[in-house]
C-alpha cells in the first residue's frame, strides 16, 4: 500500500546541528520523507530533476547541492548509479523497529535495493541497533521474530560515518547522527561542507594552492567508478584558466564530480588501492 502520510518528530528542531545545516537542506530532507516513493526501508527514488518541479523556484543543481550537504553530515545516502537515496537513521525513530509486520515488510523490500554501498549501510544501521536493543524496542523483540532479517544484517557493513571529522560509534554524542535519528514514525537516510548559508557569507576566492579532496568527495567517486585523480586535475585547471572564484571549493568540486563520467571499469584498479 503506498503511504499517504509521513510523520516528523518535533523535538527535530531542538537539534543545533540540525538548524545549522541550511534551509533547501532541511527542505530536501522533509520532502524525502515525504515521498510517496520512499519504502520501508527508508530508501527512495533519487529523481533530482522531477524533485525541482515542485517549487517554483528551485532547480536541479540546487538539489544536488543540498543533498551534497546532508550526505556530509550523514542524513543521507545518495547511491547516483542505481539513483536511489537513503535516509541514513530511519530505523532509528520511525517506530518502525518495534512491529514485527513491516520489519518483515522492510526486510523484503531489502533485496529489492540495487545500491550496495546503501544495504550496507542499513546493515551497519541495523546491527548498532541490535547491539543497542538486543530485546528489541517496545513489546517486540524483532530480532527473534523476524527471521528474514537474518540476511540483512548478515550483509556486510558500512559506517559512512568513518572518514568524517566526527566519526563515533555513539550516536547519542555524535553531532553528525542526533539531527538524522530524530527524523519519522510509522512507516516513514559523500559529501560538500558549509553550503548555502555559510557560501553566503564567506568572500568568494580563487582556489587555494593546497586545497584537496575531502574523504567524502573520495568516497562518492569510489562509489560512482570517477577517476578522483584525473577530476581533481581537470577541475584545477578549470579553475586557473577560467580565473574562477567560489566561497566554498568543496561544494563546487562536490557539484563538479556529480557530473563527471563514470570510468570503463578496465581503467578502475586504481579504486581498489
Amino acid at each position: 500500500m503506498a503511504r499517504d502520510r509521513a510523520n516528523i518528530r518535533t523535538d527535530i528542531w531542538a537539534d543545533d546541528h540540525w538548524r545549522a545545516l541550511s534551509h533547501g537542506a532541511q527542505w530536501l530532507y522533509h520532502f524525502i520523507l515525504e515521498s510517496p516513493t520512499l519504502n520501508l526501508c527508508g530508501v527512495a527514488d533519487w529523481r533530482p530533476s522531477k524533485w525541482s518541479r515542485m517549487s517554483s523556484d528551485v532547480e536541479r543543481s540546487d538539489i544536488e547541492l543540498w543533498a551534497a550537504e546532508l550526505e556530509q553530515e550523514h542524513f543521507l545516502v545518495v547511491d547516483l548509479d542505481t539513483e536511489e537515496v537513503l535516509v541514513r537513521s530511519f530505523f532509528r525513530h520511525d517506530g518502525i523497529l518495534s512491529q514485527p509486520n513491516p520489519m518483515k515488510g522492510a526486510a523484503r523490500e531489502f533485496a529489492g535495493i540495487g545500491s550496495s554501498v546503501i544495504r550496507s549501510v542499513i546493515s551497519f544501521e541495523l546491527n548498532r541497533l541490535k547491539k543497542e536493543h538486543p530485546e528489541g524496542t517496545g513489546k517486540s523483540n524483532v530480532w527473534e521474530l523476524v527471521t528474514e532479517l537474518r540476511t540483512v544484517l548478515k550483509t556486510p557493513p558500512i559506517d559512512i560515518r568513518k572518514g568524517s571529522d566526527n566519526p563515533s560509534g555513539n550516536p547519542s554524542q555524535n553531532p553528525s547522527v542526533n539531527p538524522s535519528d530524530t527524523s519519522t514514525s510509522t512507516s516513514t537516510t559523500t559529501e560538500a561542507s558549509l553550503l548555502a548559508d555559510e557560501t553566503r557569507k564567506k568572500p568568494e576566492t580563487r582556489l587555494p594552492t593546497d586545497w584537496v579532496p575531502t574523504a567524502a568527495h573520495y568516497e562518492r567517486a569510489k562509489q560512482n567508478r570517477i577517476d578522483i585523480l584525473k577530476e581533481t586535475e581537470a577541475f584545477r585547471l578549470h579553475a586557473e584558466t577560467h580565473d574562477r572564484h567560489a566561497a566554498n571549493w568543496n561544494a563546487a568540486f562536490t557539484t563538479w564530480l556529480t557530473k563527471a563520467k563514470p570510468a570503463p571499469k578496465k581503467t578502475t584498479d586504481w579504486m581498489n588501492q
